[in-house]
């Protein structure tokens, strides 16, 4: 098992704040940095395994920047065998750590998610996922 913490602050101008912290202790865990070329005639894309063939995903956490630090926009698909979820649009960041959430996201839950950039100029998307065995 691992230690991991998750913490964000969501700030409302002239509004309220609102702390957020998960503490999990998932079996395990995975990185993965994938480098999209500028999208030119078709998005250029790639797939990212993120599980075995047992076992939960139980933190997706997603940052895509582009060359100068600033946000890109990616598209990801979460897929699981030949099912495919619906295309889901991140701008910058994206955390779920929430297990029945990201079942939700594709039957049987999350194996791999198809990471396609359409924006022009080349970005990195960093990946991390926790796991927890069936």
């Amino acid at each position: 098992m691992v230690q991991v913490s998750v913490s964000a602050l969501v700030k409302v101008a002239s509004g309220p704040n609102l702390s957020l912290r998960s503490d999990l202790e998932p079996e395990s865990y995975t990185m993965a940095s994938v480098d999209l070329d500028a999208a030119g005639a078709a998005p250029t894309e790639e797939e990212v395994p993120l599980l075995p063939d047992a076992g939960t995903v139980t933190l997706l956490a997603v940052k895509a920047r582009t060359a100068a630090g600033a946000d890109a926009e990616v598209s990801l698909t979460p897929s699981n065998g030949g099912n495919a979820g619906d295309e889901l649009t991140v701008a910058g960041t994206l955390v779920v750590a929430n297990a029945g959430v990201l079942a939700a996201l594709v039957d049987g839950g999350p194996r791999s998610l198809t990471v396609r950039n359409e924006g022009g100029e080349p970005v990195t998307v960093d990946i991390l996922t926790c796991l927890d065995t069936a």
